[in-house]
């Protein structure tokens, strides 16, 4: 069966669109309805609030291996950077390094265990925060590339729509989550996981 799984933030988890379980949720009704069978293909919803690439990196894996059974198809998705770049107290959570080296880790780890895409953090509304993520989304796309792993760019991809949509500056509402899982949808990455 065809499990994906999702790691990341607040902003995986949906806290503005709990109802509808956020972009992750969301994607998975579009899968149903272009054909992917659910159930029993699975989606696992592993988004925390305020964690950065340092905490996913510690807890991705057991968080996975935990979900696995017998009859598991994985596929992995992760997409952070965000609480990353927040400089709540002047400084950012995550430098800029250790946050690119910490995603070297995860995604060299993961490419072990299962096919992968990486998801670029999507704009937010302060200029400053936008800045500093955009551009960690940049090393983040070139780390991909060297990789081999897939990356899927909301930071290129995505309407005004979408941060019209952000009430609290960071978090999308139902139509900048929809938006997310249309582009979602629509990469050809996961057109071929759907095929596979």
């Amino acid at each position: 069966m065809k499990t994906f799984f999702f790691f990341g933030d607040s902003i995986t988890l949906g806290v503005n669109d709990a109802p509808a379980g956020g972009w992750v949720g969301r994607f998975a009704g579009l899968a149903a309805q272009a054909g992917l069978p659910v159930p029993p293909s699975t989606f696992y919803n592993l988004g925390v609030r305020k964690h950065a690439s340092s905490h996913i990196r510690r807890r991705w894996l057991s968080e996975y291996r935990a979900r696995l059974n017998d009859a598991t198809v994985p596929y992995l998705v992760f997409c952070f950077g965000t609480v990353d770049m927040a400089a709540p107290k002047g400084s950012v959570v995550v430098p800029p390094e250790e946050s690119l080296e910490n995603a070297r880790a995860i995604l060299s780890e993961a490419q072990r265990e299962a096919p992968v895409l990486m998801i670029s953090a999507p704009p937010v509304k302060n200029p400053e925060h936008q800045q500093r993520i955009a551009r960690l989304g940049e090393a983040y796309a070139g780390l991909c590339r060297e990789l081999g792993v897939e990356y899927l760019d909301l930071q290129a991809d995505l309407p005004s729509a979408y941060v019209d949509d952000l009430a609290d500056g960071l978090h999308p509402g139902a139509q900048g989550n929809l938006l997310i899982a249309e582009r979602l949808l629509a990469a050809p990455i996961m057109r071929e996981w759907f095929r596979n």
